[in-house]
């Protein structure tokens, strides 16, 4: 079963927007058929040979004495065959076939410790098991091959050479068998059904190429495919671990740097306004400085928070969001059940906590809601943030209102945003963000 499910996802991915045979250009649709069908064509007696090598190897492997000389040949002659098979598979069907990782042999390491370490390798037993059961998938698919290019040129060709084979003493050719006796009519006959299986070939052909690249790839490929998914999401991880730190870092940044220096000029400029007193001429200057630097420190201040607060950081998600609820225009209560979930990762936090502030700010702009409600859960494996108000509704991302950028911070850490808003109300905001 686990085999199977590699061999669908392996054709999912390299199969996603490929070009039909039919609407390829003639001149790619034939060279694509060759190329195919010269792979199907070479493959069997390669496999074939393959197998009987190392059936023989392995055979002679059983043997506790004969082992240790006849199991590394058939490792490497797998090894060997596995190597060229993912060449032809580029070359000729164009499918990705990753090569193998070369086991190198470490600094000071013994060669039976190399040998141990190779052995354990589980790319090394997939290819030797390739190499034993390769020739069934490449027979079949060289025999259909085989026959489809043979009724074809012989189809088509049957005007040269039928008028000698044609009610010649016992001789019954297909014709005969159906009861055409007619040479005209054996003739038409013959060459329609050799134009059928020339019209076919293409798609016959390119067609059983892949189902035997993907065959292949399956199983030599599937440790390197494993091996590359499991480095994509170490790099996805330490991706956002560094994004949290960042935006935490840029938080502190803002408060202890420009925050403060803010501050300090609004109160340098205080002191000058008492200073000039209410008859200078300066003062109105003063003034309108003040409300613009007061103005500015709330904005930063406001920006700050919604990057990443220093509550979120220091005491989690659920009082960073209590503490939004409070700074917001309407009354919002807030439900929290995490269970026994005792922290989040940073990502999900400063995402969720993200939907919720951007939610509540939309609240406070387009709904007209008296009254809002924001519930944490954890169910499943999943965090649930809900944001719901008793607005007028009508909330869509066609609309704007920030919810396609909801959308796409929510997407950015492998959630799911869901909203539910008819016309009249009320709204929820759901976002899924999974903690496996």
């Amino acid at each position: 079963m686990t085999f199977l499910m590699q061999m669908r996802d392996s054709s999912a991915v390299s199969d996603e927007r490929l070009p039909v045979p039919f609407k390829t250009p003639l001149p790619q649709l034939v060279r694509r058929t060759l190329a195919s069908s010269a792979y199907l064509l070479l493959s069997w007696p390669i496999h074939l040979a393959l197998f009987c090598i190392n059936v023989t190897l392995l055979s002679i492997s059983l043997s506790v004495v004969l082992a240790p000389v006849a199991l590394p040949p058939a490792i490497a002659v797998a090894a060997a065959g596995a190597a060229l098979e993912r060449r032809l598979i580029e070359k000729f069907v164009g499918m990705p076939a990753p090569a193998a990782r070369p086991l190198s042999r470490r600094t000071g390491e013994t060669l039976p410790a190399y040998a141990v370490r190779a052995a354990g390798s589980p790319q090394v037993w997939l290819d030797v098991a390739w190499s034993m059961i390769a020739w069934i998938v490449s027979t079949i698919t060289w025999i259909i091959s085989l026959s489809w290019w043979a009724a074809a040129l012989a189809g088509i060709t049957w005007p040269i050479y039928g008028w000698a084979l044609h009610n010649r003493g016992d001789n019954q050719d297909l014709a005969e068998l159906i009861g055409l006796h007619s040479y005209p009519l054996a003739l038409v006959f013959n060459v329609v059904l050799g134009l059928f299986f020339l019209a076919t070939l293409p798609a016959v052909n390119i067609g059983l190429a892949r189902v035997q690249g993907l065959f292949a790839t399956s199983m030599l490929c599937r440790i390197q495919q494993e091996e590359q998914i499991k480095e994509l999401t170490q790099t996805r991880d330490a991706g956002r671990a560094a994004e949290s730190a960042q935006l935490s870092r840029l938080e502190r940044d803002i408060h202890d740097g420009p925050q403060q220096r803010l501050v300090r000029l609004k109160m340098d400029l205080a002191r000058m306004e008492r200073q000039l007193g209410d008859d200078s001429h300066a003062v109105m200057g003063l003034r309108a400085a003040i409300a613009s630097t007061q103005e500015t420190l709330d904005e930063l201040r406001a920006l700050s928070k919604g990057i990443a607060p220093p509550v979120l950081a220091d005491r989690g998600l659920v009082a960073a969001v209590r503490e939004a609820a409070g700074r917001s225009m309407i009354p919002v209560s807030v439900e929290a059940d995490l269970g026994e979930v005792a922290a989040l990762p940073p990502h999900i936090e400063q995402a969720a906590y993200f939907v919720v502030t951007e939610a509540l700010t939309n609240v406070a702009k387009h709904s007209n809601a008296t009254q809002g409600l924001v519930s944490l859960q954890v169910s499943g494996g999943d965090l649930l943030v809900s944001v719901t108000d008793d607005g007028q509704g009508g909330a869509h991302p066609s609309k704007g209102q920030g919810i396609l950028g909801l959308q796409n911070r929510v997407r950015s850490v492998g959630g799911t945003l869901t909203i539910e808003s008819p016309v009249g109300g009320p709204t929820t905001i759901m976002g899924a963000f999974p903690l496996i």
